[in-house]
């Protein structure tokens, strides 16, 4: 007779599924994108590109990443007090890893790499990760509230912010009831043996629960979200593009609510069909200019986080493959220990 877990296994999602789902939308987005691309426009905006303005957007994409080192380090100074560099090493690696290889296998990838060079369990770096992501839908809802107090936006752009925002919210809602109500989480576990072995875990998660740090956190996310946009601002002016406090929000989040879904490496295709979706439908811009846009701020914003990563990799003396394979063997080993399992040789 199967167990109780295999059936639960065989019920659910196939692990490519959503891989596979975001790499479709991918190549649809890249469809929809091409007719549009043509290379001679595009050659012809480097020619006229503003390289100081290109090399200001580099240094500011760079200080994003530096903003998330800084509030990761804050979420997880109760639970170990990881170094900043040890942050910053595992956020450029997750990059990286994103940037090369489908599914955003980096949000994991990163939190193994700062659990293993930190004294962070490997559960409380995931949680934290989790954590953040739900500050960052929450402030994408907040920061479109704005925007929409200043112009019309599409029904569809609508729709996906509050989806993504009516998700986040209720998911916070939950990671606060189960931080900081530890007596009614632990009353809740214990009534099912299933969720019982999720005591010790739940024991950990706890260690997150301190209304300082959260609260530091979640304001460095705001600053988090604004150098995005200086970083994205910078790239409109290097092509010549005037768009204002608003127009730069708006674009950032059209781009981010339309890469939540895991896809192709470095969200290609999607990145660019929203920049030029934001551009064209409503911010009224020509489709030529905004594809060569779209295309620019692409390469600029992401290649040279591609070289941080691969330093901080090398700094790490890990190669991708061995990362992931050991951050496999330690979710591996996390599992066998929720279901209360012997760990087998090597554990």
């Amino acid at each position: 007779m199967d167990t109780v877990e295999e059936a639960a296994k065989r019920r659910g999602l196939p692990k490519w599924l959503v891989p596979v789902f975001g790499c479709g939308i991918s190549i649809l987005s890249l469809i929809w994108v091409l007719p549009n691309f043509h290379l001679a426009q595009i050659a012809d905006d480097l020619h006229r590109l503003d390289w100081n303005w290109v090399a200001v957007a580099v240094v500011i994409e760079l200080g994003v990443y530096l903003v998330d080192a800084w509030r990761w380090m804050v979420i997880l100074r109760p639970a170990g007090a990881p170094p900043f560099l040890n942050c910053l090493q595992a956020v450029f690696v997750g990059i990286l890893a994103n940037d090369i290889l489908p599914a955003k296998t980096g949000e994991a990838l990163r939190c193994f790499l700062l659990s293993y060079e930190s004294k962070v369990p490997l559960s409380l770096a995931l949680i934290s990760d989790v954590v953040l992501r739900v500050m960052d839908g929450l402030w994408i809802l907040i920061f479109y509230l704005i925007i929409k107090t200043q112009m019309e936006t599409p029904y569809v752009v609508d729709g996906g912010v509050w989806l993504v925002g009516g998700t986040m919210i209720p998911a916070g809602l939950v990671i606060v009831w189960v931080l900081f109500h530890r007596n009614h989480a632990h009353r809740f576990l214990n009534k099912s043996k299933w969720a019982a072995r999720f005591l010790h875990l739940l024991e950990e998660i706890h260690r997150l629960g301190h209304w300082r740090e959260l609260g530091t956190a979640m304001a460095i996310g705001s600053l988090y979200w604004v150098v995005q946009a200086l970083a994205i601002w910078a790239i409109c002016r290097a092509d010549n593009f005037y768009f204002g406090a608003n127009a730069v929000m708006y674009i950032l989040t059209v781009k981010t609510v339309a890469t939540v879904v895991p896809g192709a490496p470095a969200n290609v295709g999607l990145y660019q069909s929203a920049v030029i979706y934001a551009a064209t439908k409503t911010l009224y811009s020509e489709p030529g200019p905004a594809n060569s846009l779209a295309e620019i701020m692409f390469v600029v914003l992401t290649l040279p986080l591609i070289v941080g990563g691969a330093v901080a990799i090398a700094s790490a003396g890990f190669n991708l493959k061995d990362l992931h394979r050991h951050a496999h063997e330690a979710h591996s080993r996390g599992k066998r220990k929720v279901k209360g399992e012997a760990p087998q040789e090597g554990d």
